[in-house]
């Protein structure tokens, strides 16, 4: 039991340094050209609503979902679900930015081809994954993206593999970023739902979403990456 705890406690902050480091360089960049959000009297939860509204946070979804088609090990939407409850006016722009991203990785992924070998080397990738996946692709061909949003298996085993199977690369384009709209549509949907009863409770205490958005990440990231074998 005390393994286990410990297990999900490492797991825990190494996807929390992970998360902030990558958006660090992006929020420095910002914060550099905009010196009045370092102003005193502003909130972080304002500060974070005015990057948000900038073009670093289009780049920054941009190489996420292009990090996830790859490497990366944290998906778009959350990063995406917790600008919902942000009082920021670009929302749909931040979403056509981690469309472009999910398309050119997922193109450069197909190009680079990783082997199975190399592809276990990447973080929170089990040999299961591997098996799984291609059991899907086996029998229902590019139509096996469909397992890819709620399986819990990560996107960049699909992107790697897919050159194995020779599909019509537009075709796989253009059927991945419809799975990756649905995913997030139906998640917007339910936060949306819900939105009501929770904003006065949210604006202004980000930070702490924040946190509590990627210990539930966590948990089921090692959850799904537990029961692989």
């Amino acid at each position: 039991m005390l393994d286990t705890i410990l297990k999900l406690a490492l797991n825990y902050l190494v996807i929390q340094m992970s998360i902030i480091l990558f958006i660090a360089p992006f929020y420095w960049r910002y914060s550099r050209k905009h010196q009045h959000t370092n102003d005193a009297n502003l909130s972080l939860s304002q500060r974070l609503e005015y990057f948000f509204e900038s073009k670093h946070a289009n780049y920054l979804v941009f190489w996420w979902a292009f990090g996830e088609a790859i490497v990366w090990f944290v998906i778009p939407e959350f990063l995406l679900l917790l600008l919902i409850f942000m009082r920021i006016q670009k929302k749909r722009q931040l979403l056509l930015y981690d469309i472009y991203g999910t398309a050119v990785g997922t193109l450069i992924a197909y190009v680079i081809h990783l082997p199975q070998t190399w592809i276990l080397h990447l973080p929170y990738i089990k040999h299961g994954m591997i098996l799984q996946t291609k059991d899907w692709y086996d029998h229902l061909g590019i139509l096996g993206l469909i397992y890819q949003p709620f399986s819990g298996v990560p996107y960049k085993v699909f992107t790697h593999l897919a050159a194995d199977y020779h599909f019509f690369i537009p075709a796989f384009l253009l059927f991945a970023v419809i799975i990756r709209i649905s995913r997030y549509y139906i998640a917007y949907v339910i936060l949306k739902s819900i939105y009501p009863f929770l904003h006065k409770y949210v604006y202004h205490n980000y930070v702490p979403l924040f946190i509590v958005s990627s210990l539930i990440f966590s948990l089921l990231l090692f959850r799904v990456f537990s029961s692989f074998p």
